[in-house]
């Protein structure tokens, strides 16, 4: 599959090779682009506050990424956002909103 992005020279010679890539962006990654969009507007129906939705997406990211496993079924190329705004979209994840000042007055 890589041989088709980039080509080099034979090895015989002694010369360094240099290797060329192609310079326009793989298609699979605009998908992936749409599906996090799709999973994010989905996700603030559920959280409609974006900046409670965004740190509880960043808790379990963080949460993701040192180890603990993922509450839903997801695909191997599913990154830990993906997982995260999947998790709320199914209710696997609450919140709870604190009142009050933090200082306990």
């Amino acid at each position: 599959m890589l041989g088709s992005r980039f080509t080099t020279t034979p090895l015989s010679t002694s010369l360094p090779s240099i290797l060329q890539f192609s310079t326009e962006p793989a298609r699979g990654v605009h998908s992936l682009r749409i599906m996090t969009t799709q999973l994010l507007q989905e996700a603030a129906q559920v959280i409609p506050n974006p900046q409670l939705l965004i740190n509880v997406v960043s808790k379990r990211v963080r949460q993701l990424g040192l180890g603990h496993r993922p509450m839903v079924e997801v695909g191997p190329r599913a990154s830990l956002t993906d997982i995260a705004l999947k998790e709320i979209i199914a209710g696997k994840l609450a919140f709870e909103e604190q009142s009050g000042s933090t200082d306990g007055a």
